[in-house]
């Protein structure tokens, strides 16, 4: 026993924690302790590193092979009550993340797979998942900086909000005019730069996809969905997809975007999403949205447009009685959304405000919803551990007394 403590004593003491960096106006005082808590840490004596957020990374002297193994978890309270209804609960494992990225014979060849395993992810319903746990799994080849090609399973760049990564969004979930109008992932190709021609200014992107979804294993029709987006930095680039101003930026910088997308003879009612029409059938569905993200000194403020048209290709499904289904309309409507927040100077505390609403047009099958609220979150390191509070009221134009209230908590910690 004795010599296990003289060994002890005479082990090299672990290295302290790195100071804290002076104080930097430029940033507004963020908290001392998030440059602590998120600087990265070496393992053992080997090619170790664990970084919050990114996991544990390998690398090879020569750059050529790397991975980093992360893992991300959020456990979430929910009240609501719709009308006069009675209160209901939950409590949930909101997100389980298992990510394995880097690169491989050499570092302009990445990789990048994402699983969910949570039962809401999985979307399991009396015990049976009723969705795979890929959500992602991709290579990007990015050795040209203006035409960098990704392929395989991915969000498609098209809405900003949901190209915002799940461990950012400002509040606990994203809009209402999000969940309607998104076109979230699916299987396919795209080429694209970050930043087109060195200028610092533009980023394009445009792509073609199966436009079924990620769940996609069939054969289908030759129907495909086609992408494109440009975004415009008038001052430079900066995290515009981060809805939160974590780095409490200096000067202000803006972004804008705008992106269309065309899904040709989409089997599901939301194109990408949704459920197919209850007379079968497709629908050709365009899609176009602009939007904007303004980030100065701890305040972001996040707005966007978007809207759908589609017209039908009647399926043949029939009634019990042998009779054709009427066919079902379009989900064609228009949608907003627009939300701010305040990173209060020295501290982690941040306020923040959103308003959305969905509106259909023409002959539709979509319905009128409004939405309002907000929530204040905490960030103890960035958006690796932060515990989030929101209230949303939701309603429809038709029915405002059914309108329904949900409060949240969320704790969210990012290994």
């Amino acid at each position: 026993m004795l010599h296990l403590v003289l060994l002890a004593a005479l082990a090299p003491a672990p290295p302290p924690p790195p100071e804290p960096p002076p104080p930097d106006p430029a940033r507004f005082y963020p908290p001392a302790r998030e440059y602590i808590l998120l600087a990265p840490g070496t393992v053992g004596d080997g090619p170790l590193k664990f970084t919050a957020g990114k996991g544990l990374e390998v690398r090879s002297k020569d750059g050529r092979y790397a991975l980093s193994i992360s893992l991300r978890t959020g456990f979430m309270y929910s009240g609501r009550r719709v009308g006069a209804g009675r209160y209901e609960h939950a409590f949930e494992i909101r997100r389980l993340r298992l990510v394995f990225a880097g690169n491989v014979f050499s570092k302009h060849i990445k990789y990048f797979v994402q699983l969910a395993v949570a039962p809401r992810e999985l979307n399991v319903v009396d015990g049976v998942a009723r969705s795979g746990p890929l959500l992602d799994n991709y290579v990007v080849f990015d050795r040209l900086r203006d035409a960098n090609l990704r392929i395989g399973l991915y969000r498609v760049m098209y809405s900003r909000e949901r190209n915002i990564a799940d461990i950012n969004p400002l509040l606990i979930d994203r809009s209402l005019a999000n969940g309607e109008f998104n076109v979230d992932r699916d299987i396919g190709l795209d080429v694209r730069s970050e930043d087109l021609g060195g200028l610092g200014r533009l980023r394009y992107y445009a792509g073609v996809f199966m436009g079924d979804g990620r769940d996609q294993n069939r054969f289908s029709d030759p129907g495909l969905m086609y992408t494109a987006r440009v975004d415009f930095l008038p001052f430079g680039l900066f995290d515009d997809y981060e809805a939160s101003d974590q780095t409490r930026l200096r000067k202000p910088r803006l972004s804008l975007g705008f992106a269309y997308a065309y899904n040709d003879r989409a089997r599901n009612d939301r194109g990408v999403l949704g459920t197919p029409p209850t007379d079968g059938g497709t629908t050709d569905y365009h899609n176009v949205t602009t939007d904007m993200m303004f980030k100065w000194a701890g305040f972001s403020l996040e707005a966007a447009y978007l809207l759908r048209d589609g017209r039908r290709n009647p399926g043949h499904a029939l009634d019990d009685t042998g009779v054709p289904l009427p066919v079902e309309a379009a989900r064609n409507g228009h949608g907003w959304m627009a939300q701010a927040a305040f990173l209060i100077p020295r501290t982690g505390l941040e306020p923040a405000v959103r308003t959305s609403g969905i509106r259909g047009l023409g002959r539709t099958s979509m319905l009128d919803r409004n939405e309002l609220g907000g929530g204040l979150n905490y960030y103890f390191a960035g958006h690796n551990l932060k515990l989030q509070l929101d209230w949303f009221r939701t309603w429809d134009r038709a029915a405002a007394d059914l309108a329904a209230d949900l409060v949240r908590l969320q704790l969210q910690l990012a290994l």
